[in-house]
C-alpha cells in the first residue's frame, strides 16, 4: 500500500517549503510522488519542489476539492497505476477543503491501495490571533480535519502566539509541532494506529469573505532587479503573491506573505513570467504593474 499524506495549512504557511524539507528526507530505496494545487491557473510550486527523484504532478485552477473532484481523482489514479510511488503527498492550495479530499482518500476503491496517515494542518501562530483567518470557514475546516498541528514560523511569533498555539491544542486535543523554515521530521508523519480517528468534517455556510485571485502578465523579455523586488513585495499590501520573473541568470521564483518574501533563483524555466495575487480585496493591477516598472534592470 501507498502511504499517503496530506499537508494542508491556510495561505502563506509554508507548505510548500515544509514538503521541500521533507523531499530531502526520502530514502533512496523510496519512490515519491508530490500531487500539488495552487490556486493560480498554472502551478508555480512544482518548480520549486523540481527533484530527479520524485514525480510532481500538479492539479492547477484554484482548489483540488471545491471546484471539481474529478481532475484530482484522475490525477491520483494516474499517479498510481503508472508511477506506483511508495509515498504520495498531496498538497491542496492554501483555499481548500482538505476534508473533501480525505473524504476521496478514504473510499472503499483505495482501501486497498492506499495508507492514509495523519492529516498535517501547518499553522503560522500570528494567524490565530488574527479573527479575520481564525472566523474563515477555510481555516476552520483545516483545523477540524487535522490530526497533527505543526505550527511553522514559531521564530516570528510573539507571546500571546505562541500561548494561542498552545491553547488550540488542548481546545482540539491534537498532538503539536513547532517548527521554522518547515524543517518537519520526516517522523513526525508517522501513523499510531492505536489512536487512528475517523474523519473529521466539518461543513459551514459559504464563505462569508470571497478572495479575490488575478494573474499579472510580465513581459518575457524585462529584466528584473532581484534586491529591489524582494524590498517592493515586502511593503505590498496583498495577502499572498506567488511569481515567476526572469533576471540575468535565469529566473527567480517570488514567494511573498505578510510581508515575508522569498526570492529563489532557478534556471530559464519554459513558463512565462507572471505574478499570481490574492487579497480579500479587489486588486489593482495596473497601479502594480506602474510601480514595478521602475525595479527593471
Amino acid at each position: 500500500m501507498t502511504l499517503t499524506h496530506v499537508i494542508t495549512g491556510f495561505l502563506g504557511v509554508g507548505k510548500t517549503t515544509t514538503l521541500e524539507h521533507l523531499i530531502k528526507q526520502k530514502p533512496n530505496n523510496e519512490k515519491w510522488a508530490v500531487l500539488l494545487n495552487e490556486f493560480g491557473e498554472t502551478g508555480l510550486d512544482a518548480l520549486m519542489l523540481a527533484s530527479p527523484d520524485v514525480v510532481i504532478k500538479q492539479v492547477p485552477g484554484g482548489c483540488l476539492c471545491c471546484v471539481t473532484q474529478m481532475p484530482f481523482q484522475v490525477m491520483l489514479n494516474q499517479l498510481i497505476r503508472f508511477d506506483d510511488p511508495d509515498r504520495i503527498f498531496i498538497e491542496p492550495s492554501g483555499l481548500g477543503h482538505p476534508d473533501e479530499i480525505v473524504k476521496i482518500l478514504k473510499q472503499d476503491q483505495y482501501k486497498k491501495l492506499l495508507d492514509v496517515q495523519p492529516v498535517v494542518t501547518l499553522i503560522d501562530p500570528r494567524h490565530l490571533n488574527n479573527s479575520r483567518h481564525r472566523g474563515h470557514e477555510i481555516y476552520t475546516r483545516q483545523l477540524a480535519v487535522a490530526d497533527v498541528f505543526v505550527a511553522n514560523k514559531m521564530d516570528l511569533a510573539g507571546d500571546e502566539d505562541k500561548q494561542a498555539f498552545s491553547d488550540l491544542l488542548v481546545e482540539h486535543k491534537r498532538t503539536g509541532y513547532i517548527t521554522q523554515n518547515g524543517q518537519l521530521p520526516l517522523s513526525c508523519l508517522k501513523l499510531d494506529k492505536d489512536n487512528d480517528v475517523p474523519v473529521r468534517m466539518l461543513k459551514g455556510p459559504s464563505l462569508h469573505q470571497p478572495f479575490f485571485t488575478q494573474t499579472l502578465m510580465l513581459d518575457k523579455y524585462d529584466i528584473w532587479d532581484a534586491q529591489a523586488l524582494e524590498i517592493y513585495f515586502q511593503s505590498l499590501d496583498v495577502l499572498r503573491v506567488k511569481g515567476v520573473v526572469f533576471a540575468q541568470k535565469g529566473a527567480l521564483l517570488i514567494n511573498a506573505a505578510l510581508g515575508e518574501v522569498s526570492i529563489k533563483r532557478v534556471g530559464r524555466p519554459k513558463e512565462n513570467p507572471r505574478l499570481e495575487l490574492i487579497d480579500y480585496q479587489a486588486i489593482d493591477l495596473g497601479t502594480i504593474k506602474a510601480q514595478m516598472a521602475y525595479l527593471k534592470l
